[in-house]
């Protein structure tokens, strides 16, 4: 089990088919056109009166007003290549994901006009290659189309020509400014660059450079190096169930977080930048009670962890505003609200309202350690020390200096108050805070759960670090009195119940089971009694492997405690049925990236555990399914590639990056061990106990009767 080959990647066919013209591309928040990008600059298939349009969408491009009404991420344009109606009609558009091309197809009897699209993976420019289309000269445009905010318009420098958008005014936290051109290149070939204030001081001159000086040559170097990009992005990891569209759906996971990803100073929002209307649902901001973090669950799992770069930036960014909201409760730390954005400002603050202060809360306490756990991932399946001291553990650190100062001791043990499982509706008219008792929510589920996912964590990260020794003593001292998960009887069966005081349950969403997934507090290795109420609460709440609203983690709270996993999949399927669009983005409920997580998390969780201290090989996997895997990857610092065949696993592999010590259970009653290809005799429990590893190091465990591969 290796890195893909030459021939094996040639023969990847990972595509979404689009054979109707977009309806929802510069309509609704979700759109529905093939959808490509490099990360920062993405392209968005829509229509125009003559033909097809290209949406341009690009990560930094934020109208900063903190105001309901205004502000939020803002598209920046669009191409618009004439197409004659009698060719367009017959619709046919290949997202081609292994090599992030929009392959085009329009065909009238033998007239045939046909498009490849990139956008390069090393700079912020659009290759387009046409052949039938002679005649047709594009036109780039800024965003102009209903109500616009801020300036748009055409620009001049020197010979070149182009558009621009600008978000300026005393109104603005800060300024942007984009422009972008084109060039008709001869040969059928179109070259378009796009440029922020955010990426250089001078995008005017730096868009009318490329421009200007593109060459035939540098547009196929810039092929090339896209071309070398996404193969070596494949090559990380491989995952390979025998049915077809659920490894689509793995692969579309991954493409689209790289595709929005990858500019480290603005992650994606609730709506990438896929954006192709001026005014996307709550601003696409970064929505902090799990919203933000969903897209991100799998990336380190399935061994991206590149694609978090950039994830904490924004939080990082609020830091010091959240200093100031944490103050107002005489804590220290940090206190966030529910929706921020780039660059510390807030999408849902209006100063002077009668709720000003507890409005953007949600009368939640939790909002910036939720926020919390992709750092957690990252660190505990990558011992990443650099990460740790420059990123992770500075911000965990505020996260729990804010904990260590609200929680009250009360009879030997740290209560969590007035913190709200479900959102307060501060937003609606006559709200009255008498009418809404969950303001007082004592002990939520989630922070609790927070709580035992981010504590741990910060003591390994600042003991690595030979930081904050006393620190570390008083969040140990809170972890080890930290109030236990309230439960009570629900329907004869003992359940987790959202609050101690408060909220018991609650039919939306699956926000009283996520100290399961993302907290990692219950799991296969949890006492029996936990695991048993685990399972009650799953088996109650099993509609939400089809709920609209949160459902990107509730699978993985399915896998994690060992819940059916044919029904799993079978909702699993039932869920892309509904709300998989032929892009393969989905449109469900309110949400918008946070669902193309959903298929790669419940596989990923399905396929592979780590989250108790043990590498479980497919602990919860559908025996109906056959599967191969290469390099997921575990807590631990562990790669890990497995093999499911004929309702059994056959094998397995674990390279040690960093030397951690590792538990192993491997489901089949006899197998062998090797390590480094030196036998050794272990017995399951022998394993289970734990090997010391060295970096580098391979054990391969290979059940009886399988050859050794």
């Amino acid at each position: 089990m290796q890195n893909l080959t030459e021939n094996e990647f040639q023969k990847m066919k990972h595509i979404a088919v689009i054979t109707a013209k977009p309806e929802r591309s510069g309509v609704e928040s979700m759109p529905d056109g093939a959808v490509t990008g490099n990360g920062d600059l993405a392209v968005i298939l829509g229509n125009s009166p003559e033909g097809m349009r290209l949406f341009l969408s690009k990560t930094d491009v934020w109208h900063a007003v903190e105001n309901e009404s205004d502000g939020g991420l803002r598209p920046v344009g669009y191409i618009d290549i004439p197409i004659p109606a009698a060719q367009y009609n017959n619709y046919h558009v290949e997202q081609d994901m292994d090599e992030a091309v929009l392959r085009c197809r329009f065909a009238c009897g033998t007239d045939t006009a046909s498009l490849e699209i990139r956008v390069a993976a090393d700079e912020n420019a659009v290759l387009i290659e046409t052949a039938g289309l002679q005649r047709a000269h594009p036109r780039i445009c800024a965003y102009d189309l209903g109500d616009t905010a801020g300036e748009n318009g055409a620009f001049a420098a020197g010979e070149v020509s182009g558009v621009y958008r600008s978000f300026t005014g005393p109104q603005c936290l800060y300024e942007t400014h984009v422009f972008a051109a084109l060039r008709e290149m001869g040969d059928g070939r179109i070259y378009a660059f796009v440029a922020t204030n955010h990426d250089v001081a001078d995008p005017k001159a730096l868009v009318a450079e490329k421009i200007s000086g593109v060459t035939a040559a540098e547009f196929d170097a810039l092929k090339s190096a896209h071309a070398a990009f996404w193969k070596g992005f494949w090559q990380k990891s491989r995952f390979t169930p025998s049915d077809s569209a659920l490894e689509n759906e793995w692969y579309a996971a991954q493409y689209f977080l790289a595709v929005s990803a990858r500019n480290k100073k603005f992650p994606p929002g609730l709506y990438a930048n896929f954006i192709t209307v001026e005014r996307p649902n709550w601003h696409s901001d970064y929505h902090l009670n799990y919203n933000f973090q969903a897209p991100f669950y799998p990336a380190c799992s399935s061994n991206h962890p590149e694609l978090t770069e950039g994830y904490l930036t924004p939080l990082e960014e609020f830091v010091p505003r959240g200093k100031a909201f944490a103050a107002r409760y005489g804590c220290g730390g940090v206190l966030f609200p529910c929706g921020i954005a780039p660059k510390g400002y807030m999408t849902e603050f209006i100063p002077g309202i009668r709720y000003e202060f507890e409005r953007p809360f949600m009368g939640q306490k939790n909002d910036a350690i939720h926020a919390a756990d992709i750092a957690v991932f990252r660190w505990n399946t990558t011992r990443d020390i650099d990460y740790a001291r420059d990123h992770a553990y500075p911000y965990l650190r505020e996260c729990l200096d804010f904990f260590t100062d609200y929680a009250v001791e009360e009879n030997g043990r740290f209560s969590v108050p007035d913190d709200a499982a479900h959102e307060v509706p501060y937003y609606k008219d006559g709200f009255d805070e008498k009418d809404y008792p969950e303001v007082h929510d004592k002990n939520n589920v989630v922070t609790l759960g927070l709580l035992r996912l981010c504590i741990p964590a910060a003591i390994d990260m600042a003991a690595a670090l030979g930081v904050d020794e006393g620190r570390r003593a008083k969040w140990q001292d809170l972890l080890d009195r930290l109030s236990p998960f309230p439960t009570f009887l629900r329907r004869g069966k003992r359940v987790y119940r959202y609050t101690e005081k408060g909220m018991r349950w609650n039919d939306g969403n699956d926000v009283g089971q996520q100290h399961i997934f993302p907290c990692g507090c219950v799991g296969l290795d949890s006492p029996e009694e936990d695991l048993q109420i685990a399972r009650n609460t799953v088996k109650q709440r099993k509609y939400c492997f089809l709920d609209g609203n949160a459902v990107s983690s509730f699978y993985a709270i399915g896998a994690r405690v060992g819940f059916d996993p044919a029904f799993m999949t079978d909702r699993l399927r039932e869920f892309n049925r509904r709300t998989t669009m032929p892009n393969l983005l989905h449109s469900e409920g309110g949400g918008g990236l946070e669902y193309c997580a959903v298929n790669a998390t419940a596989l990923n969780e399905m396929a592979l555990q780590s989250h108790q201290g043990v590498v479980r090989v497919f602990p919860d996997w559908d025996p109906r399914l056959d599967c191969t895997y290469e390099n997921l990857r575990a807590n631990g610092a562990f790669l890990v590639s497995a093999v499911y065949k004929n309702g059994a696993v056959r094998s397995a592999r674990i390279v040690s990056e960093k030397g951690m010590p590792l538990r192993v259970v491997f489901p089949a009653a006899e197998f062998t061990v090797s390590l480094n290809g030196e036998p050794l005799s272990l017995s399951a429990q022998d394993l289970y106990k734990g090997i010391d590893t060295a970096p580098g190091d391979e054990l391969t465990i290979t059940a009886a009767g399988e050859k050794r591969g």
